[in-house]
C-alpha cells in the first residue's frame, strides 16, 4: 500500500517529464502554441506531484529529485529552445560547420549567437539545485520559480503575435531585446528576491492577502486575454511580490 501511495506523486512527475520533452520537440518545429500547452500542463503536474506527496505524507528524498530532473526539462530546456528559435525568428544566421575527426566527416548547422538563449536552461538548473538544498524555500520562495518563469519565456511567441500586443513586437521581437529577456530571466530565477507561495501552511487567511489578490485577478485577466494572460500575471506576481517587500 505504501509503494502505490509513493508512487501517485511520482508519476505526476513522470507526466511533467513528458510534456517536457514534447515541448522541446514541438519548439524545435516553431509549433509554439503547442509547446506553451506541454509546458503549461508541465506545470499543472509539477504543482500536483508535491501536493499530493504532502497530502499522502509520502515526501521523499528520490521524489525530490525525480522532480527536479523533471523541471529541468519542462522549466529548463524546453523555454531555452523557444528562446534559441526565437532568435532565428528574429533574423539571426545559422552557419554551417563541418570538421573531419577520426577519418569521418561532421556537418552541422547551428546559429552560435541564438546559444545564448540555452543560457536560460543553466539558469534553471542553478535555481532548481539550489532549491532542493535550501530549507528557506519550503514556504515561500527565493526568487523566480522556474516554472513561472518557463511559462512567460513560453508564452512570448503567443504574445508577439495577439492582436492587443502587436504593437510591442519590434521593441522586443529584436536580438538585444530577446538578449535582456534571457539574461534577466536567470538573474530573476537566482536572486535571494522573497516571493510568496501558493502553500497553504496554516488556516490564518489574513497572512494569504497577497494570494488572494492574484488569484482574484486571474479568472478575468484569462477571460479577457485568453493564454496570452500567462505573462501578465506573472509580471503582475512580479509586481505584488515589489509591493510585499517594500511594506515588510
Amino acid at each position: 500500500m505504501k509503494f502505490i501511495l509513493r508512487s501517485i506523486p511520482n508519476f505526476f512527475t513522470a507526466l511533467n517529464f513528458f510534456c517536457g520533452f514534447f515541448a522541446v520537440y514541438l519548439a524545435y518545429k516553431n509549433l509554439f502554441e503547442a509547446a506553451f500547452l506541454m509546458v503549461f500542463l508541465g506545470a499543472f503536474f509539477d504543482l500536483f506531484d508535491g501536493f499530493f506527496a504532502r497530502l499522502l505524507n509520502v515526501e521523499s528524498q528520490f521524489g525530490l529529485q525525480f522532480d527536479s530532473m523533471a523541471d529541468l526539462i519542462t522549466s529548463g530546456l524546453a523555454p531555452a529552445m523557444v528562446m534559441y528559435k526565437l532568435f532565428l525568428e528574429v533574423g539571426v544566421r545559422e552557419i554551417d560547420f563541418s570538421f573531419r575527426l577520426l577519418r569521418n566527416e561532421f556537418h552541422f548547422t547551428i546559429a552560435p549567437f541564438a546559444l545564448v538563449g540555452f543560457i536560460i536552461a543553466l539558469g534553471a538548473a542553478l535555481r532548481l539545485a539550489k532549491f532542493n538544498i535550501d530549507s528557506e524555500q519550503r514556504e515561500e520562495f527565493k526568487g523566480m520559480p522556474a516554472p513561472a518563469n518557463a511559462l512567460f519565456i513560453v508564452a512570448l511567441p503567443l504574445l508577439f503575435e495577439h492582436p492587443l500586443f502587436v504593437t510591442i513586437k519590434p521593441f522586443f521581437a529584436n536580438y538585444t531585446a530577446l538578449l535582456i529577456i534571457s539574461l534577466v530571466s536567470v538573474l530573476l530565477m537566482n536572486i535571494r528576491l522573497p516571493l510568496f507561495s501558493f502553500k497553504i501552511t496554516s488556516f490564518n487567511l489574513k497572512q494569504y492577502g497577497y494570494q488572494f489578490v492574484f488569484l482574484l485577478l486571474v479568472f478575468p485577466v484569462f477571460y479577457f486575454f485568453r493564454w496570452v494572460a500567462v505573462p501578465i500575471m506573472i509580471l503582475f506576481y512580479l509586481l505584488l511580490n515589489v509591493i510585499r517587500n517594500s511594506l515588510s
